[in-house]
């Protein structure tokens, strides 16, 4: 690990630090700048709220997605210079994979679970007890993302970023530009290579879904550097893919969840219901994922230069 992370942070509170307001006459990277700054800060105030608060799921769904925004983001930001912040890159992501485990239970226990139950599917012969076993199993997957937010502090990774950026000598709106253009090619030719290699499970579904964010994420971030009516057709079409992708992640998810938390003999009888419910609707999910693809393959790419 780089020297500059390999400091112990020890306190739990991290400065929270709100993005300036911003004006006309801010560059785009200073508009960059204040974005990841302002995700950083969300992630930190809710680690905070996490340790000192009643656990609340919506947290750790904050503190994840606000990761997700800077490391679907930083290495191309950070192609402006010669340090490329890997080590930090490297950091916010093991922030980020050591809650997983927790966010997936949560949304079986919290959301697909009550949604089957919900409706006239049949319900397993012990639905009660079913719940019981998932509010055992969150208690404890709760209380390990908590251990684990306790050990990995923003505080060295936020000063990292902080004085990489006080040191850059700040790249033109121009360079700006020619960077997100890259990016957004890259990452919408990486969508379409997903998307192409689909074959109807979990693990090419969840690469496409990871794809997805990222042209998003990246939109989001570069938007101010483009004009603003095109921008906005692709994040509600790409706001609409990653929707349906992620409710088909989280019924094949909860599938294979759910058959690793009964015993016994007769548990897939039991559950023989829900399984055939969750892959139904995984399906319906898809089917709806593909048409918002085939809606966003439509839009024009307004990042490329004009063809002569």
């Amino acid at each position: 690990m780089n020297a500059r992370l390999q400091q112990r942070v020890t306190p739990s509170r991290v400065p929270v630090v709100s993005p300036r307001k911003r004006s006309e006459s801010l560059s785009e990277f200073d508009r960059i700048r204040h974005t990841i700054d302002g995700y950083l800060a969300k992630a930190a105030e809710s680690r905070k709220r996490l340790l000192e608060e009643p656990y609340d799921p919506k947290l750790l769904h904050a503190w994840r997605v606000s990761l997700r925004r800077v490391t679907a983001t930083l290495k191309d930001v950070a192609s402006v210079s010669d340090d490329d912040l890997h080590d930090v890159l490297g950091y916010l992501r093991a922030c980020r994979e050591a809650t997983g485990q927790c966010r997936d239970i949560d949304i079986l226990a919290l959301e697909t679970l009550p949604a089957f139950l919900d409706k006239a599917h049949g319900k397993p012969a012990d639905a009660e007890g079913l719940r019981n076993i998932l509010g055992k199993l969150q208690q404890q997957d709760h209380q390990q993302a908590l251990a684990q937010l306790r050990r990995h502090s923003l505080a060295t990774p936020l000063r990292a970023w902080r004085h990489w950026v006080h040191t850059l000598e700040p790249p033109t709106d121009g360079r700006i530009r020619d960077i997100a253009a890259a990016t957004l090619e890259k990452r919408f030719g990486e969508l379409k290579k997903r998307a192409g290699k689909l074959d109807g499970g979990q693990k090419r579904l969840h690469r496409l879904r990871s794809a997805t964010k990222k042209l998003r994420y990246s939109i989001e971030l570069y938007e101010h550097a483009f004009p603003k009516q095109a921008t906005s057709q692709w994040l509600k079409c790409l706001a609409d893919l990653q929707a349906h992708l992620g409710l088909a992640h989280d019924r094949m998810m909860a599938r294979k969840l759910m058959g690793g938390v009964t015993d016994g003999k007769d548990a897939k009888v039991r559950l023989k219901a829900f399984r055939r419910w969750t892959k139904r609707t995984a399906f319906e999910a898809s089917e709806k994922a593909m048409h918002s693809l085939a809606k966003l393959e439509q839009l024009s790419a307004w990042w490329r230069p004009p063809a002569h």
